[in-house]
């Protein structure tokens, strides 16, 4: 089988789509693959499905739920209810687990990925740092959960799984400003920097990239917009390391250690 939270939750056996239809179902299915091989306590899954208000027949709700899920996932599998019951989702004290396989769960591979790409680049190999980037962000399919209704818990999950989301991008911009592909990383932080206003590292990727790319005025935008947008809206101004990378370009002549990308150590 196969299961997927990098987008819209998703569960396959034999290419089938076998994720449940209904609404709570799929809620509770969600916190159990977003904890995968983790307890996950009754009143914790009571507490999402029911926004921390749960009606009396929750638990046997719940229990419902459990159910159905397991015979789903027997279904696909062509195991029996009491199979999956015992070595899939199991009951555990008062709470379930999951268990998942590293190969069938998309989201260990991502970060074996990621972690590996950030390898690549310690060691300056910025090409092959960005292919297997590229591998990683392929899996993404949309927002985490984004075919689930999002409780407290699912909520904080979402939030983990997009910051990491995110860290792959800025890594995957470091590697191709090594890599020399200015155009590639501009067109990337670009995007990014609308989505994030107030991300400092992502307008620092995108300065460089455009300094690099021969648009030194509109590098120099991009840190007065950043300025702008922080003294007005948060009373801040930008940090004193992208405030140095703005300087260093207003130079004639400048210090080019400033102007590598961060994955190289330019301002560890």
């Amino acid at each position: 089988m196969e299961f997927r939270v990098l987008g819209p939750i998703d569960v396959r056996a034999q290419g089938r789509d076998i994720t449940p239809s209904a609404p709570k179902q799929r809620q509770v299915l969600a916190l159990l693959m977003a904890k995968a091989n983790h307890r996950v306590s009754v009143p914790a899954l009571l507490s999402e499905v029911w926004d921390g208000e749960p009606p009396r027949t929750a638990t046997t709700a719940l229990q419902t739920y459990i159910g159905a899920i397991r015979k789903a996932l027997a279904a696909g599998s062509g195991s029996s209810a009491r199979d999956i019951a015992e070595q899939r989702l199991v009951t555990d004290g008062n709470g379930y687990v999951l268990r998942l396989r590293p190969e069938e769960w998309d989201r260990p591979r991502f970060e074996e990925l990621v972690l590996s790409a950030r390898g690549l680049l310690e060691e300056r190999q910025a090409h092959a740092a960005t292919e297997v980037l590229s591998q990683a962000l392929a899996l993404w399919r949309g927002a985490p959960f984004g075919n689930v209704r999002h409780g407290s818990r699912l909520t904080v999950q979402a939030r983990v799984l997009n910051e990491a989301h995110l860290a792959a991008c800025e890594v995957r911009i470091d590697a191709l400003l090594l890599c020399r592909r200015f155009q590639e990383a501009v067109g990337e932080a670009v995007a990014l920097v609308g989505e994030h206003p107030y991300h400092e590292n992502l307008h620092s990727q995108l300065m460089r990239a455009l300094y690099a790319s021969g648009r030194r005025a509109a590098a120099l935008d991009v840190y007065q917009s950043l300025h702008r947008r922080m003294t007005d809206d948060l009373g801040l101004p930008p940090s004193p390391s992208t405030t140095t990378l703005h300087h260093v370009m207003l130079q004639d002549h400048p210090d080019q250690r400033y102007l590598a990308a961060a994955g190289a150590g330019a301002l560890g």
